[in-house]
């Protein structure tokens, strides 16, 4: 398993689980969504990634799939975008 870092959100109502839903599936090669619309399977320059929006507060957690220097970027950069459309709060990627 590799890093994994999150976004707070002020909401997860279904505007924004749409906003990451389109965001997701403007970045990823391949997504594989679940029918509630909160969890993604993603893959970002060849790196799995598996996305979920959970909790209260509202957040979404991301956790790479392998634990490579191009994990850390990709989560990075895909966690930025989120954090940037939904105006979330991003962590720091921990191992």
């Amino acid at each position: 398993m590799g890093p994994t870092c999150e976004v707070v959100l002020e909401s997860d109502d279904g505007a924004t689980l749409d906003t990451i839903d389109l965001l997701l599936a403007s970045i990823a090669e391949q997504v594989t969504r679940t029918r509630k619309g909160r969890t993604w399977d993603v893959w970002v320059r060849g790196r799995p990634i598996h996305v979920h929006v959970t909790g209260m507060p509202p957040r979404v957690e991301l956790s790479a799939g392998c634990n490579g220097p191009e994990d850390y970027t990709a989560l990075r950069e895909l966690t930025a975008a989120i954090a940037l459309t939904t105006g979330g709060i991003v962590s720091v990627p921990e191992n």
